[in-house]
């Protein structure tokens, strides 16, 4: 059905965007099309070409507008040590974001060879900005002295550990992780701080 009050441009922008999630995640980036998506938004089609010009465009924008760097940005710009309880915040908020996008994460996998189309662009940046966000941090922490290593890969370690928490946790249903993501949370922080030789326990 088409709208017939008069909405924002803004108001129209984020209706369209959470229609074309909302379609996405049943019927997939290529399953999705615009027509469908419109008439979720209760938009026409024309309007919805209006704001993004492309289904590409759209599906970009989509991932940019759910992606979290802006909340991760401030989390860490509210950052003062020590380095355990500043990951943890860090943590906390990746995980919260990671867990509300699952479906965005689940199409992104499923349809990856479509990702090398639609996402080819320059414009396509929101994981390497919010990588661009942990690097940053991490560097502070080289910088420092409290961690050593590569702040690129330090923060992919650490982006990797969460994300295969949001993932694959399902794969292993007597985890007492999958009902406690706080618990489970520490004990990442904790491992890639320390590492676990058990000549670590020995001296603790």
């Amino acid at each position: 059905m088409i709208a017939t009050k008069t909405a924002s441009p803004e108001e129209t922008r984020s209706r369209i965007l959470s229609a074309a999630r909302e379609v996405i995640a049943r019927k997939g980036k290529r399953g999705a099309t615009t027509r469908e998506i419109a008439e979720v938004a209760g938009v026409n089609e024309g309007t919805l070409f209006r704001h993004f010009g492309s289904k590409s465009a759209l599906i970009v924008a989509v991932v940019q507008h759910v992606c979290g760097v802006v909340e991760l940005r401030d989390v860490v710009a509210q950052l003062r040590g020590p380095v355990e309880l500043d990951l943890l915040a860090v943590g906390r908020t990746m995980l919260e974001r990671m867990e509300a996008q699952k479906d965005i994460i689940r199409w992104s996998l499923v349809e990856a060879e479509y990702d090398k189309d639609v996402f080819s662009s320059t414009a396509w940046r929101p994981q390497l900005a919010i990588h661009d966000v942990m690097v940053e941090l991490m560097q502070r922490y080289v910088g420092r002295g409290e961690l050593y290593g590569d702040p690129k890969q330090l923060a992919a370690l650490f982006m990797g550990i969460i994300f295969v928490h949001v993932v694959a946790r399902g794969k292993f249903p007597d985890s007492d992780f999958n009902e406690d993501a706080e618990r489970a949370l520490r004990f990442y922080i904790d491992v890639f701080l320390n590492g676990v030789r058990a000549s670590r326990a020995e001296k603790a």
